[in-house]
């Protein structure tokens, strides 16, 4: 779909320019089909769209690594395969960085369209209160497709492959990059991913809440929910109409989804899709741990974005702590205007709630281990360390599978598999229901004094 959309810009542009001297919307250039109101159906399909999209990296490498001179950070600009094109990342690692250590996971995504910058990558943090964040967040940020890397002095400069997906592609590239970080580097802890974005990386970040299972907690900056409103319709259509307008959001629109449905580059299905595909405000719901923050002098993103978001959480009984909005009187379109954002994000995604226990307390690392975790259609849960030796018998190595809520969904009984007892769970429930994407815990019956092992599913 959006191959067509970018390898025929260049006629996209002809058709704007065409399009800017023949004045008024006539019938072939009215945008009313494309900005009727999405329905239920048309939602189900992009959600179904998205849960069929397991963005699996292949070729991970470390492609350049170094140190910020200006910051001491040490960094590493990252590369794995997805869909056949390279994809580039940005990490900083904290200043307390050991090699034995367990860290948590800041995932970080930029705004705009002009790439991944060294400076945002290192100094995004720099008047946030504390050194919480860089002495003990390991940082992960992606480029979005068809974007480059500026790395400085460090890491260079390399561009991302694919073609432009704004949103939508855009949290695939990041949960493949997420991915291959927490299959490549042990230090990073599964257990503990939260993500920070604004503006452009603020949906995108909307959309890893949504369909990410990993991630614990989102903050957002001033990011677009909706591209129904009215703002980016008129704005969209002033763009079809005259090739120029004041409204980012409708640019936006108008150049990758209205101007090549016009020029019959895209079926209405097909540009409809990718619009509902953008919006995430149909797809939000209260369970979202979110917080948003938004200033009401934003001139690039209208506060009303934030504001339909909210209506939406409250509605569905999201509080407090785990959905917060803010609203910044004096506040604009850059991170210094939202006073107090800075102490508030940090926070929220330093106090998590505890992960949900299945049976007594955790008073033991766990007795059994999981692989691959996440995992997509199966996982092989088995008996680990000291316990795989022999000190528990086939006939006790019986594994509750929970979900998250504690609820029983299947037992295993672990066999012999060389000098290991292990079993492999196909991802269904006792009835043989394939369970959603979401995380669950494997408990052995008989050894609650251990803490569960959470398995991550993904779709």
């Amino acid at each position: 779909m959006r191959s067509n959309m970018v390898r025929r810009a260049p006629r996209v542009l002809a058709f704007l320019a065409l399009l800017a001297t023949a004045g008024a919307a006539t019938a072939q250039t009215d945008l009313t089909a494309l900005f009727a109101p999405a329905t239920g159906a048309e939602v189900a399909a992009v959600t179904q769209d998205w849960a069929g999209r397991l963005p699996t990296p292949t070729n991970w490498k470390v492609v350049r690594a170094g140190v910020d001179s200006a910051t001491g950070y040490a960094v590493q600009a990252v590369s794995h395969e997805i869909e056949g094109f390279t994809h580039y990342g940005g990490l900083r690692f904290p200043r307390d960085w050991q090699t034995q250590g367990r860290f948590p996971v800041l995932v970080l995504l930029h705004g705009g369209f002009d790439g991944l910058t060294l400076d945002f990558l290192v100094n995004f943090d720099k008047d946030f209160p504390g050194t919480a964040l860089a002495d003990s967040f390991l940082v992960v940020a992606p480029t979005f497709r068809s974007e480059p890397l500026n790395g400085g002095a460090p890491l260079g400069i390399r561009s991302s492959g694919g073609e432009p997906s704004p949103f939508d592609r855009d949290c695939d590239d990041t949960m493949a990059l997420l991915t291959a970080v927490l299959l490549n580097i042990p230090q990073a802890d599964p257990d503990y991913v939260v993500v920070l974005g604004g503006s452009r990386g603020g949906n995108v970040a909307y959309h890893m809440a949504l369909r990410d299972p990993r991630v614990r907690r989102t903050a957002i900056r001033y990011a677009p929910t909706d591209f129904f409103a009215d703002h980016v319709r008129l704005s969209a259509q002033e763009r079809i109409d005259t090739g120029v307008t004041g409204d980012s959001l409708g640019r936006q629109v108008a150049d990758m989804i209205a101007a090549p449905w016009l020029a019959g580059q895209l079926t209405l299905a097909q540009a409809r899709h990718s619009l509902i595909s953008w919006c995430v405000l149909p797809h939000l719901h209260a369970e979202v741990p979110l917080q948003i923050h938004h200033g009401e002098l934003d001139n690039t993103v209208p506060i009303l974005q934030s504001a339909r978001a909210d209506s939406v959480m409250t509605a569905g009984g999201a509080v407090a702590p785990q959905y917060v909005y803010y609203v910044y009187p004096q506040g604009g379109h850059v991170p210094d205007s939202l006073v107090g954002s800075e102490q508030r994000i940090l926070d929220y995604l330093l106090n998590l709630p505890a992960l949900t226990e299945v049976g007594a307390v955790p008073l033991r690392p766990s007795a059994l281990r999981g692989w691959p975790n996440p995992f997509a259609g199966g996982t092989t849960v088995a008996l680990a360390g000291s316990d795989a030796g022999g000190k528990i018998s086939p006939a006790e190595a019986l594994v509750e599978i929970r979900d998250a809520r504690g609820r029983l969904l299947r037992r295993l009984e672990l066999t012999p598999d060389g000098s290991a007892l292990s079993r492999r769970w196909d991802g269904r429930d006792a009835g043989g229901r394939e369970v959603a994407a979401g995380v669950y815990y494997a408990v052995l019956r008989d050894r609650r004094g251990s803490a569960p092992l959470k398995l991550v599913r993904l779709r």
